[in-house]
């Protein structure tokens, strides 16, 4: 009687175990989106030295050399251990590929990629400067 109860609840199991798994998985989500912003170095996109994702105290200070958007980008990036990213209004996109990036640094761009809304990280499909 035990072994007939069992066999007629395993395929009821095995479909709460396979939906109980899909429903678990934390899969991310890609979208394609165009996005119009600056490339900056990670320390002043996520304001670690200034405020309002900018260069200022950098380029005020003229610190390193850093007279500009692009002078502080690459500095920052080379010298200090950051990043490319992507400031987009208030928002901040870590960038998959970091050497595209490099040629638009402290420069206005428009960005067409795939974007992770989990990581908030940008894959770039297509970069070019804005005028």
């Amino acid at each position: 009687m035990r072994s007939t109860n069992f066999r007629a609840l395993l395929p009821l199991l095995i479909v709460m175990v396979l939906v109980t798994s899909a429903l678990g998985t934390d899969k991310p989500k890609d979208n394609v989106l165009t996005l119009h912003g600056e490339i900056m170095d990670s320390q002043c996109g996520f304001n670690v030295h200034s405020e309002g994702h900018s260069h200022d105290l950098m380029t005020k200070s003229k610190l390193n050399g850093t007279r500009n958007g692009a002078a502080c980008t690459q500095h920052c990036v080379k010298e200090m251990g950051g990043s490319y990213v992507l400031v987009a209004q208030k928002d901040v996109y870590k960038l998959e590929d970091q050497e595209k990036p490099e040629l638009f640094a402290g420069k206005k761009v428009k960005i067409t990629g795939r974007v992770d809304t989990n990581t908030h990280l940008l894959h770039i499909v297509t970069i070019d400067e804005e005028k």
